[in-house]
């Protein structure tokens, strides 16, 4: 499982600490690598960077970012950049090839380190023959179809060294899960015992109406309120979705030790095009402190 936070002083940090993976390239910001890798570059550079955990990017990528990067990335004795590499479908042909890229890649030594995967699968027969295929240094997070029951997955994820990961918005309204099957999916997780990360339309600390999609959209505040609740031995799926609706989360009704366990294990990150959104947004609210 991905590093996850163990020295937090502070509610905040226990909530918030390696919880952002950068993810400029993808919609709404889609930006071109070169602008990626200097947005990057600066938010690993700035007081804030303690809420960073990976830059995202596709494996076809990889030629791409060692060009771009070279002169900017960590030098041996500065702690090196941490990825997150996104592969393709666990049935594509190409799944082999892309893990051995990355392999390939952590062998060059350059100072940064893909130690996490991301990819879809839709079978149990997927997620095994995926498995069979990783290398031990790499954790992946696979991206599971919550429409339908996805229980049945999660459950074969259960003693692998793998965790889930779910989509909770993107750029048309049905990429959006409805609450209960997002409940339903964060339930199961916790269930199983399988860490998660989320994707998609989680800019926002609270839920808020995203103007151009034309849908009210989760708050990443909501998604770790409902992780939660979902550890708490008598909590149901509603007690999750109820989380999930809720306007403007109040995280004061669960304890610093409740917030911790599910960051370190549950509900590990989200997926985010924007860091300064969020942050802006946390700022607004009392709970991060402007910079000195």
């Amino acid at each position: 499982m991905p590093d996850m936070p163990t020295a937090c002083t502070t509610r905040d940090e226990l909530m918030l600490e390696g919880f952002f993976d950068y993810a400029g390239l993808y919609p709404p910001a889609s930006l071109d690598l070169k602008s990626v890798i200097e947005h990057w570059d600066r938010y690993m550079k700035c007081e804030d960077n303690w809420m960073l955990a990976r830059l995202i990017i596709p494996t076809s990528k990889l030629d791409e970012f060692k060009e771009l990067a070279k002169d900017v990335m960590p030098s041996n004795d500065e702690e090196p950049w941490q990825l997150s590499m996104l592969l393709p479908p666990a049935s594509d042909d190409g799944f082999q090839d892309a893990v051995d890229r990355v392999i390939a890649f952590n062998e060059e030594d350059l100072g940064v380190i893909a130690n996490v995967l991301e990819f879809k699968a839709s079978t149990t027969d997927e997620i095994e023959q995926s498995l069979n295929c990783l290398h031990d240094d790499l954790f992946p997070f696979i991206e599971l179809p919550v429409n339908e029951d996805p229980r049945g997955l999660i459950a074969s994820l259960s003693g692998c060294v793998a965790g889930a990961k779910v989509r909770t918005g993107g750029v048309t309204p049905e990429l959006y899960p409805s609450s209960e099957n997002l409940a339903r999916f964060i339930f199961a997780c916790v269930v199983s015992n399988i860490p998660f990360k989320a994707t998609a339309g989680l800019h926002h600390p609270n839920r808020n109406e995203n103007c151009t999609v034309g849908i009210e959209e989760y708050g990443f505040l909501n998604v770790l309120a409902a992780s939660i609740a979902s550890m708490k031995q008598d909590a149901t799926e509603s007690d999750v979705e109820s989380l999930l609706t809720c306007k403007e989360i109040d995280l004061s009704q669960f304890t610093e030790e409740e917030i911790a366990k599910a960051r370190s294990e549950i509900f590990c990150s989200i997926g985010s095009c924007s860091f300064e959104e969020p942050i802006q947004d946390l700022r607004s609210m009392g709970i991060l402190k402007e910079p000195s």
